[in-house]
C-alpha cells in the first residue's frame, strides 16, 4: 500500500495510499473533535465535583495538551522517522534491539509528559506570550525568530545522539553489519528531536488560541 514507488519501481510496503491517509484525516476530524468536546465537558464536571480551582479554559487547554502529547507527538515521530529513513535508505529500516526499544518507549513517555507540562498550564503559555510580545518586531520577523528558536532547540536536543552515532559510523567500514542499526538509531533520534519541538509548538499554539478566544 503506497502512493510512492520504491527505487526499483515497486510500491513501498510501509506507506499508506493517499486515499487511506485522507480517510484517516477525515475520521480524526469527525471523531476526534466530538470526543475532545465530550472530554472537555466531562473534565469540567469532574473538576467541579472534586472541588479543584481550575477554570473551564484551563481544563480545555489541559485536554488539548494531553492530545498533543499522547497522540500528535508519537504520530509525528513515527511519520518523520519513516520520511528521514526513506530519503537516504531504499532498504527497510532494521528493527531496534529490545533494549533500544525500551529506551525509546521511555523517551516517548517523558516527551509526552514534557509537552503536557510546558504547553498545558495557561500561566506558562501567558508568560511565554508576554515574553514574545516584548521582542515582537513584525509578523514576518516573529515567524523567522520562532523558526530560528525551534531549529536551535532541535539541534541542542539531537546533538548528543548525533555526535555519538556519527563517531561510531566513521569507525565502521561500509560493509559492517552494525552500520544499518547505527544509521537507524541516528535517524530516530533526529526525528524524535524534530517531532518533539514541533509537537510542543502545536500544543503551545492550541493553548494560546484557547487563552485568547475564551
Amino acid at each position: 500500500m503506497s502512493s510512492r514507488p520504491d527505487i526499483d519501481g515497486r510500491p513501498h510496503p510501509g506507506r499508506l495510499t493517499r486515499r487511506t491517509r485522507l480517510l484517516i484525516s477525515l475520521l480524526a476530524v469527525f471523531v476526534g473533535i466530538p470526543l475532545a468536546l465530550f472530554a472537555w465537558i466531562g473534565g469540567v464536571f469532574l473538576v467541579e465535583a472534586w472541588g479543584l480551582r481550575l477554570s473551564s479554559t484551563q481544563v480545555l487547554a489541559g485536554i488539548l495538551a494531553a492530545i498533543t502529547g499522547v497522540v500528535v507527538w508519537p504520530l509525528a515521530l513515527r511519520r518523520l522517522r519513516r520520511e528521514l529513513w526513506s530519503r537516504h535508505n531504499p532498504r527497510p529500516a532494521p528493527a531496534p534491539s529490545p533494549g533500544e526499544a525500551a529506551v525509546r518507549a521511555v523517551l516517548v513517555i517523558f516527551g509526552a509528559i514534557g509537552i503536557m507540562a510546558l504547553s498545558g498550564p495557561l500561566d506558562i503559555v501567558a508568560a511565554v506570550a508576554s515574553a514574545g510580545a516584548t521582542v515582537a518586531i513584525g509578523p514576518r520577523e516573529n515567524g523567522l525568530l520562532l523558526q530560528l528558536a525551534a531549529t536551535v532547540v532541535i539541534l541542542v536536543i539531537a546533538a548528543p545522539a548525533f555526535i555519538v552515532t556519527q563517531r561510531a559510523l566513521r569507525r565502521m567500514p561500509a560493509d559492517d553489519p552494525r552500520r544499518p542499526g547505527t544509521e537507524e538509531r541516528q535517524c530516530w533520534h533526529i526525528a524524535a528531536a524534530t517531532a518533539w519541538v514541533v509537537s510542543l509548538l502545536v500544543g503551545y499554539l492550541l493553548s494560546l488560541a484557547t487563552l485568547i478566544t475564551m
